[in-house]
């Protein structure tokens, strides 16, 4: 039996994402910070945005024995910058702000909710979910 797997791509190595487009959100509460106890360092970063409409962007590849492999992105989509975006994008009071607020967006090519879905309970159960080479370790070796 196939256990859920996930991959978080480095911008090295990541697959092409052309034709994804959004699929869902994930919900308020999980913001900058908790993305990276999640899945890492993003794999693109404001620079590597050629629109400027994305400064974080996680590519993620999910595979599960019913659906295979599928390929999604995480990504914040057209907030006024980069530091408005770990300050802002998924926090709680974002819910009350008109049309919405700021929440990371799913992107993918096909259904993305088992993926919202998994990523969510990870979120509430404390999972990290990236690879070791992604984590963010904030403690120092000495």
């Amino acid at each position: 039996m196939l256990e859920t797997k996930i991959t978080v791509y480095d911008s090295l190595d990541a697959p092409d994402t052309s034709g994804t487009h959004l699929k869902g959100y994930l919900k308020y509460g999980i913001t900058y910070d908790k993305m990276l106890d999640l899945f890492g360092q993003p794999t693109f970063l404001p620079e590597d945005s050629g629109d400027g409409k994305v400064n974080f962007e996680w590519v993620v590849e999910f595979e599960t024995e019913e659906n295979g492999i599928q390929l999604f992105t995480i990504y914040d989509w057209k907030t006024p910058n980069a530091d408005w975006s770990i300050e802002n994008t998924g926090q709680l009071e974002q819910a009350s702000e008109w049309f919405g607020g700021s929440r990371w967006h799913v992107g993918g090519k096909e259904y993305a909710g088992d993926f919202i879905e998994y990523v969510e309970n990870a979120f509430d159960s404390g999972t990290y979910l990236g690879t070791l080479e992604n984590k963010v370790d904030n403690k120092l070796p000495f």
